[in-house]
């Protein structure tokens, strides 16, 4: 098996896991949200479901962050793209995903230094180490500098080694 036909590979059963990850944390969220609706109206509002609700979200928005990047469904200005000549175009991709890249493995080191200043509190309501939320953003980049090795891959030497 080739180096891209392993990351590939790799990088697609990494993205259907974070996908059935956020479709859990979103319908946790939804659940979390309900019970929190139907307690304030008829009891006693709950103290720790509005802080699930906000965790469950920041971990579904950095995982599906990796899912949109993967599938290239994030919002792109594809004007000056378009312009140029076929040889160019392959450069200028190449060119994006290598700065999104030096993004995430900013967001990466920075994410784990912000994990490790932080990650001594505990949060209000469930009283979780925050280090656990923090967590999200070294691994949702992570996920995501994965993807962009991918794409790099894919555009370097052809989208031909796919194995989905």
């Amino acid at each position: 098996m080739s180096v891209i036909t392993f990351f590939r590979k790799l990088s697609n059963t990494i993205n259907k896991l974070c996908l059935t990850i956020c479709v859990a944390l979103l319908g946790a969220m939804v659940v979390t949200t309900s019970v929190q609706i139907v307690c304030r109206v008829f009891f006693t509002a709950l103290s720790w479901s509005e802080e699930l609700a906000r965790y469950f979200l920041i971990w579904a928005s950095l995982l599906g962050a990796g899912c949109v990047y993967k599938t290239g469904s994030n919002i792109a200005v594809l004007f000056v793209q378009g312009l140029l000549p076929s040889g160019l175009k392959k450069f200028a991709k190449i060119l994006v995903h290598v700065l999104c890249g030096v993004f995430f493995g900013l967001a990466i080191y920075h994410g784990i230094r912000y994990m490790g200043m932080m990650g001594v509190q505990k949060s209000a309501a469930l009283h979780i180490p925050m280090k656990y939320m923090y967590l999200a953003i070294p691994l949702g980049c992570g996920i995501m500098e994965f993807h962009v090795i991918d794409a790099i891959l894919s555009e370097l030497f052809g989208k031909g080694a796919e194995a989905e």
